[in-house]
């Protein structure tokens, strides 16, 4: 597995499993409110996705593609 590759299927797994992305995007386009008291769930939530992105970079490429198939299998058919 290229190392492209290997960041797509990262990010495929952690879109399947925290939307990353949409924490992502919360953070850059409201700091304040990301940063607030009151988001201490949201920031918990994202710690842990990236603590799960520093695992998945670490397992070899027959792992990481067997986490992709089991969220293929997971997803409902488009």
């Amino acid at each position: 597995m290229t190392a492209k590759e290997r960041g797509l299927a990262i990010a495929r797994v952690l879109e399947a499993r925290f939307n990353l992305s949409v924490f992502e995007e919360w953070k850059r386009k409201d700091p304040q409110r990301w940063n607030s008291a009151r988001n201490d769930m949201g920031r918990g939530i994202y710690g842990q996705a990236i603590r799960e992105q520093a695992r998945l970079q670490a397992v070899p490429d027959d792992q990481l593609a067997g986490e992709v198939a089991a969220i293929a299998r997971a997803s409902p058919v488009q």
